[in-house]
């Protein structure tokens, strides 16, 4: 499911072809069932509103939240690529060989978070995740070997790097916070329900509309779409910017 939910234009098409798929099992349902008397037919109309009402509201729903967290995964690149900042900055004061140390391990240490957010493998990106827990143990182990028998530069340089650490399990956690499958399932149950009822009342008049019925489908599945790519910024169109990481790097001079 997750390969499939990665690729954005597999996952429009599909959620059109379903959408229209809908549509014709409603209408061949409507066709077959034969005429309706017109308190039926009214009753029909209020079921099939209320069913598209809450299809558009919980698309809504699922869309503020989707956008809600990419901003605060936007906010967490930042944070991290300050906090690596002032590391860098903070070890500074740090004596021989432990300095050259840590310059080298946050180098590597941004480097491989810009290696994350470039590769849609996720293989590739679980290894080099992986990989943080022994470069956090060796760039603390270099930080506390500086400041041995010093508590002036314990106050300034252990801080910065406490933060760092605490910093990539928040921002993993954030990047793996999505809305949940059995929502999107529900979102999806939803949508079939009414297009059903849709194509239902079309096959009662016998009666089709191809290009209203198209552009309404396309339009949920495009609504579809754009909540799952901006759930899941580190696939699809909607991209999570890795530029402060870039940058971060590019100023951490050997």
């Amino acid at each position: 499911m997750q390969a499939i939910l990665s690729l954005p234009a597999v996952v429009a098409v599909g959620l059109f072809l379903i959408t229209i798929a809908a549509l014709e099992v409603g209408h061949l349902i409507g066709r077959r069932s034969g005429a309706r008397d017109e308190d039926f037919t009214s009753q029909l109309g209020v079921i099939r509103g209320a069913a598209l009402a809450l299809l558009t509201f919980l698309i809504g729903f699922a869309f503020s939240g989707a956008g809600s967290r990419y901003i605060d995964r936007l906010d967490m690149i930042v944070k991290e690529a300050n906090a690596i900042g002032t590391a860098y900055l903070r070890m500074m004061v740090l004596p021989e060989p432990q300095r050259s140390d840590l310059q080298e391990i946050l180098r590597q240490y941004t480097a491989d978070r810009i290696a994350i957010m470039q590769s849609q493998d996720q293989a590739e990106m679980d290894r080099v995740i992986a990989r943080a827990p022994q470069l956090h143990t060796r760039m603390w182990d270099a930080v506390l070997k500086g400041v041995a028998g010093e508590p002036q530069l314990m106050l300034v340089v252990l801080p910065p790097f406490n933060d760092l650490i605490d910093l990539h399990t928040t921002h993993l956690s954030a990047s793996r916070r999505h809305i949940p499958m059995l929502v999107l399932g529900l979102l999806v149950a939803i949508a079939v329900l009414g297009f059903v009822l849709v194509g239902y009342g079309n096959g009662l008049k016998k009666r089709r509309y191809p290009v209203l019925n198209g552009l309404f489908c396309a339009i949920t599945a495009t609504a579809f779409w754009m909540t799952i790519d901006l759930d899941r910024p580190h696939y699809g169109l909607i991209r999570a910017s890795y530029q402060p990481y870039i940058d971060q790097l590019a100023s951490m001079k050997p």
